[in-house]
């Protein structure tokens, strides 16, 4: 009873509380990760400016309480667009990530599962920043954590999000960003290459590159386009010791597809940039996928390369029609969509879906016809009424080039109805199964 009460309370003064964002920003909090949460939980600190900021005096406000912070790696200073993390305990939080280089500071805290107001304070006790999170924000146990969308703007509910990746991004640029690529969007990175002529005995494969690279980390993760094929460029320097124009082959290989690497740039006369395209499906499966670079010369000496993409997983849905008119309808009587008119849903990602539906009343002037007379069916199924807050249909849209379910519409006209134009809305969004 007390925790709700405070929760309640801080809420409140959350509100109260009219500040600007400051450099320091709470950035990510993993509050409660997949399976047991003791000493796995964390909160992600970023540096929104330029210049580097010293918090070796600074605590951690949580359930009514300054914790202190202790250094366990790294700098107590965080340079400017820097990232650090409080964890419950810096040892698990290690083992859970072994590759994290960043600032870590151990502290002894407990965040609420059903959420609660998280601050940063200064040394003189000063509030920085403050999150009041909820599980209705997503990350509820499913091995996500909460990611900020733009640390520039203050934290309200819409500019948090659930991780796209699992286990979030502990130290680097949060997977919902909306300061870089978004998940249903991108901006095609500005790439400087780096070259360097080192001379073998046989071709040599280097500097391999493949794009567009969708996310600022590690490795190359490439998003696919909704509905429609994604072109990939692979990008190679290949090296012969005596002369590139030795090299008679420059292959590289995806999912048994060979493709020709040409000839793009000549570095040196040992040395060449060589590049080909392909293309991926929308409903190819997300996961790792092996690209096998090879290259030839004149006198049989081959050298085999072999580098690793990410192709991401996307979630949608396309319909075949933008406007349904039942046209002319007697009060008292039903009308359902003509079979050439029929509603048409397609799964133009590569992660089967089902999908919410919802609708608004139509509406003419100040008469209604409530949303729940207008009623939609799926292949198998009853015909179900329309909400007006979403409700999940429980198709089963498995991802491929031929993924469709007809949907069929039924309005019923109440007796009495005043005669007249209606108009209102049908709203269709894919969910993961």
């Amino acid at each position: 009873m007390y925790k709700k009460f405070c929760m309640a309370f801080w809420l409140c003064f959350v509100f109260l509380i009219a500040k600007s964002v400051n450099a320091i920003v709470i950035n990510e909090i993993m509050y409660n990760p997949d399976g047991t949460d003791t000493g796995r939980e964390w909160i992600e600190l970023y540096n929104n400016e330029d210049f580097s900021v010293d918090i070796s005096e600074w605590k951690l406000y949580e359930n009514n309480i300054n914790h202190g912070l202790t250094l366990s790696q790294g700098d107590f200073v965080i340079p400017g667009r820097g990232y650090a993390v409080i964890a419950d305990n810096s040892d698990i939080f290690l083992a859970d990530y072994p590759d994290f280089n960043k600032t870590l500071i151990d502290s002894a805290f407990s965040l609420s599962n059903l959420g609660e107001l998280i601050c940063i304070r200064d040394g003189s006790l000063s509030l920085v920043d403050c999150v009041s999170y909820s599980p209705s924000w997503g990350a509820d146990g499913n091995g996500k954590s909460l990611e900020r969308k733009n640390p520039d703007e203050e934290s309200t509910e819409n500019n948090w999000a659930e991780s796209i990746l699992d286990k979030g991004t502990p130290g680097f640029k949060n997977s919902v960003s909306s300061t870089g690529p978004g998940q249903n969007q991108t901006a095609e990175p500005e790439t400087i290459s780096v070259y360097v002529n080192v001379i073998g005995k046989k071709p040599c494969i280097s500097n391999i590159t493949i794009s567009p690279d969708y996310y600022d980390m590690e490795g190359f993760q490439v998003m696919p386009n909704a509905g429609k094929n994604k072109e990939i460029t692979i990008t190679a320097v290949i090296t012969d010791d005596n002369s590139i124009d030795n090299i008679i082959s420059s292959t590289a290989t995806i999912k048994n597809n060979e493709i020709e690497l040409l000839k793009k740039e000549s570095i040196s006369e040992h040395e060449a940039v060589y590049e080909g395209k392909t293309n991926m499906s929308f409903y190819d499966y997300p996961g790792s996928y092996d690209v096998v670079i090879k290259a030839v010369d004149n006198l049989g000496s081959e050298e085999i390369k072999t580098a690793q993409f990410e192709y991401l997983g996307l979630l949608a849905v396309d319909i075949n029609l933008d406007s349904v008119n039942f046209g002319e309808v007697a009060a008292g009587t039903n009308k359902s969509l003509d079979e050439n008119n029929g509603l048409t849903i397609q799964n133009t990602g590569n992660i089967a879906s089902d999908i919410e539906v919802s609708g608004t009343d139509l509406t003419n002037g100040e008469e209604i016809i409530d949303i729940a007379n207008l009623q939609y069916q799926f292949s198998g199924f009853s015909f179900v009424s329309l909400l007006k807050n979403p409700a999940t249909a429980g198709t089963n849209l498995k991802c491929g080039e031929s993924s469709y379910e007809e949907m069929n519409l039924k309005l019923h006209i109440l007796e009495g109805t005043k005669i007249g134009s209606y108009s209102g809305s049908i709203t269709i969004t894919a969910v993961a199964e």
